[in-house]
């Protein structure tokens, strides 16, 4: 009887540590999964989406990264877009509730969630951290649709929200979210650049437009309550220098006939 009692209990106990083991384990799978479910997804900086337009353009912000991509899968590496719509890849892991992106060597990149945004933390002390903003999945699907990236599509949704009309002209003006434009001259598309060398403009935003012909013209644009307008660009440095630009003579002025839908 004894026996059959101590039979009993230690069957008991290994059917204990079964089910806890297994429990940690569902536990365990949970947590990574709830963790995966929060970081995933496109992730603006707050900086820049709550003021796409500053003095009349488009500014980059100050730290460079400006959005952040965290695949379903990690093993797919997470995606970081600098202010010159630049990408860079890196493996990433989780350690507890912080995202660590694996830069080179030993440099790592951490990242942890608060109030919903993400949080980049700085490198070091000559940095500071960074907000984010996750991304509507409907804003990211129509960006796939458009083959760009979200942050492009959020610097050119600034001109194609509207159709626009000139004072000597009444043909339509579209903007298009892929950086298509019809009805301005004989441009058939366009690309704002906010960094980099094809910025360098002295306090005025830089568009280059594409023509039919193939050719490249480059202006100057600023956003305005009620219109946007096109400057040349004179060049202000020699040939052998790079190129920096300042705000010339307005050659389009193009009016706000009505939002689109």
């Amino acid at each position: 009887m004894k026996k059959s009692i101590k039979n009993i209990l230690y069957s008991s106990s290994i059917l204990f540590l079964v089910l806890t083991a297994t429990s940690c384990k569902e536990t365990k799978k949970e947590t990574e999964k709830v963790q995966h479910n929060t970081f995933e997804g496109s992730w603006i900086a707050k900086d820049f989406i709550d003021n796409i337009i500053i003095d009349k353009g488009i500014k980059t912000i100050q730290n460079g990264v400006t959005e952040i991509i965290v695949p379903e899968n990690l093993k797919d590496s997470i995606t970081f877009i600098n202010e010159d719509l630049e990408k860079n890849t890196y493996l990433a892991s989780f350690k507890n509730d912080t995202l660590v992106s694996h830069l080179y060597e030993t440099k790592t990149q951490k990242a942890v969630i608060q109030d919903g945004n993400l949080i980049l933390l700085p490198l070091d002390k000559r940095y500071h951290s960074q907000e984010y903003v996750k991304v509507d999945s409907s804003l990211v699907k129509k960006a796939k649709e458009t083959n760009v990236t979200v942050l492009r599509f959020l610097i050119n949704k600034a001109l194609s929200d509207n159709f626009y009309s000139t004072k000597s002209s009444k043909t339509k003006i579209t903007f298009t979210e892929d950086g298509k434009v019809d009805g301005l001259a004989n441009f058939k598309s366009y690309y704002i650049s906010i960094n980099g060398d094809s910025a360098n403009t002295r306090g005025i935003t830089a568009i280059s437009f594409t023509t039919v012909e193939g050719s490249t013209q480059k202006l100057g644009i600023e956003f305005q309550q009620d219109k946007v307008e096109l400057f040349d660009l004179v060049l202000l440095t020699s040939s052998d220098e790079k190129p920096s630009y300042r705000k010339g003579k307005l050659v389009y002025s193009l009016r706000i006939i009505k939002p689109k839908k």
